[in-house]
């Protein structure tokens, strides 16, 4: 039986978060949780640069401008989140704000539920507002190869040692997804509105700070085309820091 693309990611996200909660697991009958720090890290380098300056900053919005290797660098890194190809995120998070919290939007809660906590690719592709990327050569081969770069990624670090495995590779994946999506998903019923907007976006603090600044979603929906999605000094924005100091051409 041959899967789409769309039963692929679910079972990748799936099988992913089984064997993290056996990492976890592992973790408490071994006692080594320094561990579990590592995967932090991970995590952070993962959405803080791969997937919230890469994929949602840079390639969906075009808010800021770098070098075309330090998008190429960022896309790679993207990919680990295992929330799909750029191509295939970016369309989907284009639609998100073509058509908010409508049955269009592949990522709203008040219309798909709790099926938003998982990639959705199941809907006609609009090609024309992802033509840049779909024409780049770079982004055409990691989305036509995507699910095979990910074997290799898992085969290369199995093949140092399953602890590498568990807490650079698997743990630190799982995390990625499950903060991401479940962010956006609680962003969309709880928290407060800074600006009037024809969706139901809201700021969320809990999520910010555990998404480095993405839970700033009303704000982000308010000015989609500004990398800073902090607006107040005590909106901590860790993505919007990085990319000033890091990223920016």
């Amino acid at each position: 039986m041959k899967l789409n693309i769309q039963q692929q990611a679910h079972i990748i996200q799936v099988v992913n978060f089984i064997i993290s909660l056996y990492g976890i697991f592992y973790l408490y009958i071994t006692g080594n949780y320094w561990l579990l720090g590592v995967s932090y890290l991970i995590v952070f380098v993962y959405t803080l640069v791969g997937l919230q300056a890469g994929y949602h900053r840079l390639l969906t919005h075009k808010s800021y401008t770098t070098s075309k290797m330090m998008e190429y660098i960022m896309s790679s890194i993207g990919i680990l989140c295992i929330v799909g190809s750029p191509i295939a995120w970016v369309s989907a998070h284009r639609q998100h704000h073509r058509y908010p919290d409508t049955e269009k939007d592949p990522h709203s809660p008040h219309h798909i539920g709790w099926r938003s906590l998982f990639a959705n690719y199941q809907y006609q592709w609009d090609k024309w507002p992802i033509r840049e990327l779909i024409v780049d050569p770079v982004h055409r081969l990691v989305h036509d190869r995507y699910f095979l770069l990910l074997i290799v990624w898992f085969a290369g670090l199995a093949s140092i040692g399953i602890n590498v495995l568990l807490y650079i590779g698997i743990i630190p994946m799982a995390l990625a997804i499950w903060v991401s999506t479940i962010s956006n998903y609680l962003n969309h019923y709880f928290g407060y509105r800074t600006y009037k907007t024809t969706d139901k976006s809201r700021n969320l603090w809990i999520t910010a700070y555990l998404t480095f600044g993405e839970g700033w979603h009303n704000n982000h929906h308010a000015h989609s085309n500004e990398y800073r999605f902090g607006k107040r000094w005590w909106e901590l924005d860790l993505g919007a820091w990085i990319i000033e100091h890091g990223l920016k051409a």
